[in-house]
C-alpha cells in the first residue's frame, strides 16, 4: 500500500489529539470508514445505532471522554483497555487516508477547559458583603447562588468577612 493511501484510524489519532479535537474533525472533515466488503467510504450522517455514521463514531468518543473525566472508572478502564487490545476498537473502522488527514492544529472545537468552580471564592469581601446582605444574610440563599453547598460558602465567607457581618 502506497505510503499516501495508508489508513490513520481514529483510534491511533487519540494518542496525539484530544477528544474535542477529533470530534470537531468528524463533523467538519469528511471522515471515512469501512462498509461491509472493506471498503472506505464516507461516514453518513445516520443516527448512532448506525455503525457507518459519524454519531456512532462520535458516541464512541464520548465514552473515552467518560474515561477522561471520570476517575472513579479506573476498574472500568482496564476492563475496556484489555477489550480494545483482544477485540479492537470502534473507532479504528474511522478515519482518513494519510494524504486526506485533516490540519489538526487548525481546529478550534467549542469546548473550554475545565471550569474552575471557585472563582466566586476569589472574589473581593466587598462583594460577598453585598451579595450577602442582598439575600437577607442567608447563607443558603447565598450558596445556592453559587451552586454550592452552604458550608462550603460559610467557610469561605467567613474566612473573608469581618465577623459583624453575621451578627443580627
Amino acid at each position: 500500500m502506497s505510503e499516501e493511501k495508508r489508513w490513520i484510524s481514529i483510534e491511533r489519532l487519540l494518542d496525539n489529539y484530544s477528544i474535542p479535537v477529533l470530534a470537531e474533525a468528524v463533523d467538519k472533515f469528511d471522515v471515512q470508514t469501512i462498509d461491509e466488503m472493506g471498503r472506505r467510504i464516507l461516514a453518513n450522517d445516520g443516527d448512532m445505532s448506525n455503525i457507518q455514521s459519524k454519531s456512532f463514531a462520535k458516541a464512541h468518543l464520548a465514552q473515552r471522554r467518560v474515561f477522561e473525566l471520570d476517575p472513579l472508572a479506573e476498574d472500568e478502564q482496564y476492563w475496556f483497555d484489555e477489550r480494545i487490545q483482544t477485540h479492537g476498537s470502534a473507532l479504528d473502522l474511522f478515519g482518513w487516508p494519510k494524504d486526506q488527514l485533516p490540519d489538526f492544529s487548525t481546529i478550534q472545537p467549542n469546548y473550554q477547559p475545565e471550569v474552575d468552580f471557585e472563582w466566586w471564592s476569589k472574589r473581593p469581601p466587598e462583594e460577598f458583603k453585598e451579595e450577602f446582605i442582598a439575600v437577607g444574610k442567608n447563607f443558603t440563599k447565598a450558596a445556592d447562588l453559587h451552586g454550592v453547598s452552604r458550608q462550603r460558602y460559610t467557610e469561605v465567607i467567613k474566612a473573608k468577612c469581618d465577623a459583624s457581618l453575621f451578627e443580627g
